[in-house]
């Protein structure tokens, strides 16, 4: 096998299993919130986006990668697999096809995986914004009118301190 194609396969391999951990470390951060464990959720988020750092950097070198291979087969500005794969030998266009088939599975699952995190922190955002609402209106009462008919002033509200309420 050519040692560019190899190289390439390697990379996309290393990606698809970065994509794995991340999903680890999502499940993680999920549960943190879960537990309410803000200590653990604080080193996961710096390991997620250490991780993603990672992965722009593996995307990067594999498209990198791809356009350089594609220059040498004849395809100048390439920027897909695909074409690639049609123009290789039958045992390297096999082990492309496999790990571009491994990596876009992994890529699905990843987005989904993705997209179950954001719903989720939406939710927790939308809970919490809804609590600080209910105990501002609670201990912050709005205008109203005092003794005499004057219109008397509500006081302060309340914030976050240090991710708390």
């Amino acid at each position: 096998m050519e040692p560019r194609i190899a190289e390439l396969i390697a990379a996309l391999c290393d990606k698809g299993v970065l994509m794995d951990q991340l999903q680890g470390l999502l499940r993680e951060e999920q549960e943190c919130m879960i537990s309410l464990d803000m200590a653990r959720m604080e080193e996961n988020q710096q390991d997620i986006a250490a991780g993603m750092q990672r992965m722009a950097r593996l995307s990067t070198r594999c498209q990198e990668m791809i356009a350089t291979i594609g220059t040498e087969l004849g395809i100048p500005g390439n920027k897909t697999l695909t074409p690639i794969i049609e123009k290789l030998a039958e045992p390297e266009k096999l082990a492309l096809k496999d790990a571009q088939q491994s990596i876009v599975s992994n890529a699905q699952a990843f987005n989904g995986a993705l997209a179950l995190h954001q719903r989720l922190i939406e939710d927790s955002l939308n809970l919490v914004g809804r609590s600080v609402n209910f105990f501002n209106r609670l201990f912050n009462p709005g205008n109203t009118y005092g003794m005499a008919g004057a219109l008397v002033n509500g006081r302060g509200s309340s914030g976050f301190v240090s991710k708390e309420i």
